[in-house]
């Protein structure tokens, strides 16, 4: 038995495992960099997401580039058949450079993000050619860098120094070409498309009215039907007002006048009883009323009630936070923050993201992985029982 075969298995197996793994970050953070950029933010959101919610990128992204890939595979054998190895690993690669921008951004601007071709990114391309002419220059120049550091990190037998190189540039160009084509959605995010993206406003309740009525059923009033016989005689039932007849008229309002009485005749009057003149009439002079009953309430100093400064001091029911906005509040009523058309597309501003600590921290993890999955290719392939004899 070959004891190059206990290394080589554990080695492969280790290959596609880190090799799984680090397509999943790889892919979360190429998607970050192209979703912030595309919606016009200057410096990345980088979120922190579980690592199995990741892998709906890895199938999305593979199927993007999985549809190129194959006729730029075809393309690449046919046109490098007798020419040097490093032109057939060079025309694929230009096929995926002319090709998967278009997949991208029709993915982006598509009702569904799986349909990977939309005529719509043609005509907004023709509005701005001068920003796709720049894109398809730098992304060719990040793209052949990407090449180079594919070429070290993973194709390379042996040289275990250009490892150390090739990782680290497989992933900044990878960011770098996800920040370029998020650039490129922006701009022509201002352009006009071929088709019409404005909702269909939804008819009125009025506007369907008419005919629900056509089709509702007649409905007849007692009136219009004969009445019962009864003992007590016929009888009919009250109708039922409808929502669309016109309400009664109301009737007027008789208002009573109430006449004053009579007042009686004095000859029905008893002589031995005077009338009534009232508690006024029987105070005297002094003004004391003769048939009061005194109280001990009578002996106490009469006293005015005084009104005083309350003892709690009143404050507005509703919260000042909620009867005045806060400034965050008032900026998005404002939408200020609204992205707008960029001036110029394309700037030094464009790398800056690479300084961010989000970046760095992103970049250094997935060079990390990038760098174990090369070893273990290079275990492989100082392994690998059916190389021969070592």
């Amino acid at each position: 038995m070959d004891p190059r075969a206990l290394i080589f298995m554990p080695a492969l197996v280790g290959a596609a495992v880190f090799g799984f793994v680090f397509l999943l970050f790889a892919c979360n953070y190429y998607l970050q960099v192209l979703a912030s950029t595309g919606a016009g933010a200057r410096e990345v959101e980088w979120v922190a997401e579980p690592i199995i919610d990741n892998a709906w990128k890895l199938v999305y992204l593979g199927w993007l580039v999985g549809m190129w890939f194959g006729p730029a595979y075809l393309i690449g054998r046919a046109t490098t058949a007798n020419a040097a190895p490093w032109l057939a690993f060079a025309v694929p690669l230009a096929v995926l450079w002319l090709c998967y921008p278009v997949s991208q951004l029709s993915s982006l601007s598509a009702t569904s993000m799986w349909i990977p071709l939309v005529p719509d990114v043609f005509a907004r391309f023709v509005q701005k050619p001068g920003a796709v002419l720049v894109f398809y220059a730098l992304s060719a120049v990040v793209l052949a860098v990407f090449g180079v550091g594919f070429q070290w990190a993973f194709a390379t037998k042996g040289e275990w120094e250009l490892l150390f190189v090739g990782a680290p540039i497989v992933v900044v160009a990878g960011l770098v070409y996800a920040r370029l084509l998020g650039r490129l959605a922006f701009a022509l995010r201002f352009t006009t498309g071929l088709f019409s993206t404005r909702k269909k406003k939804k008819k009125k309740p009025a506007d369907r009215a008419p005919a629900a009525a056509e089709n509702a059923p007649t409905i007849r009033q007692p009136d219009d039907l004969p009445p019962l016989a009864s003992p007590d005689g016929e009888l009919t039932g009250y109708n039922i007002l409808m929502a669309d007849d016109e309400p009664a008229k109301p009737r007027k309002r008789v208002r009573a006048e109430a006449a004053e009485p009579e007042p009686p005749p004095a000859a029905d009057l008893p002589e031995f009883a005077p009338p009534d003149r009232g508690p006024a009439r029987r105070r005297s002079a002094d003004g004391i009323d003769r048939g009061r009953v005194w109280t001990e309430e009578d002996d106490q100093e009469p006293t005015s009630y005084g009104v005083s400064e309350p003892e709690v001091k009143p404050t507005e029911t509703m919260p000042r936070e909620v009867v005045e906005p806060s400034k965050a509040e008032m900026a998005l009523l404002s939408r200020d923050d609204a992205p707008k058309q960029p001036k110029r597309v394309w700037g030094p501003d464009v790398l800056a993201f690479l300084g961010l600590p989000g970046t760095i921290s992103a970049i250094l993890i997935a060079s990390g992985m990038c760098f174990v999955v090369g070893v273990m290719i290079r275990v492989c392939r100082d392994f690998n029982p059916a190389a021969g004899p070592g």
